[in-house]
């Protein structure tokens, strides 16, 4: 349910959160950058974007959240010590877009790639800022989905600090190191759309399992899904 933004925001100061955090896959992040903003999942299939298959998207339709756009309260990649599930393209945004912009803001309880046809809307989402008050501590963090609730364009690259690159230390087929051509990617599209390659930075992990889950955990299929785009000559999606 709609969450007073104003309020919210405060909320979030008091508990010491003042970034979202969205992460995605290269060839879905260079989609935000050519449109400039986050784009719901049904945004880009509407304007001909290209976007990577998510395993949620068959809940995201089937719940009515496909046209959101959803944001986290915490770098799940810091948070947890393994890489972001979402893809190795975190955008960071600061909260104070919820003092200026006419957005309709929800909160999740749960993602809804968990949810069942007989949860209530109270199980699904916050009501209100005093269930927030209430319950915030009830629920993991991970769980606590910001969405902003059927935009219909792109939003929040205006409140844009950082985007942060996974690097999984992985060559594939002997040529290919896949942090230098995701990172050659994104910086020609910001270039492109003249924002600062400032914005772009490594990410530096300590104590983190993320580079040997890339290596040893996930197929090259998914790793090319991953960080390299459609123009590349070993894509495959």
């Amino acid at each position: 349910m709609k969450i007073d933004n104003i309020q919210l925001h405060s909320f979030l100061r008091s508990q010491d959160i003042t970034y979202f955090h969205h992460a995605n896959t290269v060839a879905t992040a260079i989609s935000f950058i050519r449109n400039g903003g986050l784009i719901s999942r049904s945004d880009i299939e509407r304007l001909g974007a290209f976007q990577t298959k998510q395993e949620s998207d068959p809940e995201d339709k089937q719940y009515d959240v496909w046209g959101d756009v959803f944001l986290d309260t915490v770098d799940l990649h810091g948070f947890f010590p393994r890489q972001n599930l979402y893809g190795p393209v975190l955008f960071k945004f600061n909260i104070d877009f919820l003092l200026h912009e006419n957005l309709d803001i929800w909160i999740t309880k749960t993602n809804p790639m968990f949810w069942i046809p007989k949860m209530s809307s109270n199980e699904r989402y916050f009501q209100n800022m005093s269930d927030i008050l209430l319950n915030w501590n009830n629920f993991d963090r991970q769980r606590k989905m910001i969405t902003i609730r059927k935009p219909y364009h792109p939003v929040l690259f205006k409140y844009l600090v950082e985007i942060v690159l996974d690097d999984p230390g992985v060559k594939i087929y002997d040529e290919t190191i896949l942090y230098d051509v995701a990172h050659t990617s994104l910086s020609i599209e910001l270039n492109n759309v003249q924002l600062p390659l400032t914005l772009l930075t490594k990410r530096r992990c300590g104590g983190c399992f993320c580079q040997d889950n890339y290596l040893k955990q996930l197929t090259i299929e998914k790793l090319i899904s991953l960080f390299l785009t459609p123009q590349h000559k070993h894509w495959r999606n």
